[in-house]
């Protein structure tokens, strides 16, 4: 656990205890109930950090900006978001430790090893539109003969699922906006052969395994990064 989270909650790091139960059962003894899962959570992020620090890697800046948004959320927003980060870090690491296990035959074979980024976003887009059917029913909406008759997508949407008043249903319609949006960035980026941001490839690929409130969060973090990222470009 880094100094600052260490500081603020006044407990000791797992690395000070020979077996992880042990530092789970003092943690509960004593950190704040409102602070034990964050306080679980966090340490899992530090050995995914871990993984950076021992392959002689500096911590990515977009992984610190996370964490330093993630912990001004209030609970359970914090912890879940946190959580969900974990799994994106989880399937970083992974992502990396594959890449890195190719033969060097095939690296040879593949000199220039940079990423396309018209094929990445085509793979991702083609995974949204089998995992999300938000992304299915925009893409129908933008595909038909009279799209541009049509109102836009944010009114359409949106006043279609405000029929329903339940917190769910509007939660929905607001996944639905951000998913119309994330379409259009990443025809945006597709179409300019642009590269998406550090990270974003994972958390839109894991975006809908995510419910409810941490969905529309992540998205709407998503959605930002990519808008952000544009702005350098279109200023060079």
């Amino acid at each position: 656990m880094d100094k600052a989270m260490t500081n603020k909650l006044k407990i000791k790091s797992s690395k000070d205890f020979a077996d992880p139960a042990e530092w789970r059962e003092y943690v509960r003894a004593f950190v704040p109930d409102e602070d034990v899962n964050y306080a679980l959570a966090f340490e899992r992020t530090q050995l995914f950090l871990c993984f950076y620090r021992l392959r002689g890697m500096k911590t990515p800046v977009v992984v610190k900006a996370e964490l330093d948004r993630i912990a001004k959320l209030n609970e359970p927003e914090r912890t879940e978001a946190l959580e969900a980060f974990n799994d994106l870090l989880l399937a970083t690491a992974t992502i990396e430790l594959m890449s890195k296990c190719k033969s060097a035959a095939a690296i040879a074979d593949h000199s220039d090893n940079q990423i396309d980024p018209r094929e990445q976003i085509d793979t991702l887009l083609d995974h949204l539109g089998r995992t999300s059917p938000c992304y299915r029913f925009w893409r129908y909406y933008t595909g038909s003969a009279d799209f541009a008759e049509r109102r836009p997508w944010e009114e359409f949407i949106t006043t279609f699922h405000s029929l329903d008043l339940s917190k769910s249903a509007k939660r929905d319609g607001e996944y639905a906006v951000l998913i119309g949006r994330l379409g259009q960035l990443l025809t945006h980026y597709r179409d300019n052969n642009l590269p998406l941001p550090p990270l974003s490839f994972e958390r839109i690929w894991f975006l809908n395994w995510l419910h409810g409130p941490e969905r529309n969060l992540q998205a709407r973090a998503v959605v930002q990064g990519l808008i952000e990222a544009i702005k350098p470009c279109a200023s060079a």
